[in-house]
């Protein structure tokens, strides 16, 4: 499934779980005090995509806008941070001259 055409669907701003879970928050973030009745944006994370297009209730949670950026944002470090580095090949295409002139100090500068 297409994620970012599934968030944009009516499908997805009429999901059952989806409204579940805004009601059970209030209209609030589960993770600081901001609501929409102060006039922030009330977004719903996933906290799986397992069941992607048929969440469940526990599959969701609402977050102010501010704290689903950081939410996702420690989420996707911390999925970088446990993969595996990539390894480089040597390849014909790539030149393996130094980056900075050692025999011209000053345009190093």
């Amino acid at each position: 499934m297409d994620y970012v055409k599934y968030i944009s669907s009516t499908a997805w701003r009429d999901n059952p779980a989806r409204l579940r879970e805004l009601e059970a928050a209030r209209f609030a973030c589960r993770l600081c005090p901001n609501s929409a009745a102060e006039g922030y944006s009330i977004e719903v994370h996933h906290r799986t995509y397992e069941r992607l297009g048929c969440e469940v209730d526990g599959d969701l949670t609402a977050l102010c806008g501010p704290c689903h950026q950081g939410v996702t944002s420690m989420l996707r470090t911390r999925s970088y941070a446990a993969s595996a580095p990539i390894e480089l090949v040597e390849s014909p295409n790539v030149r393996s001259e130094p980056l900075f002139d050692p025999t011209n100090p000053g345009a190093n500068e």
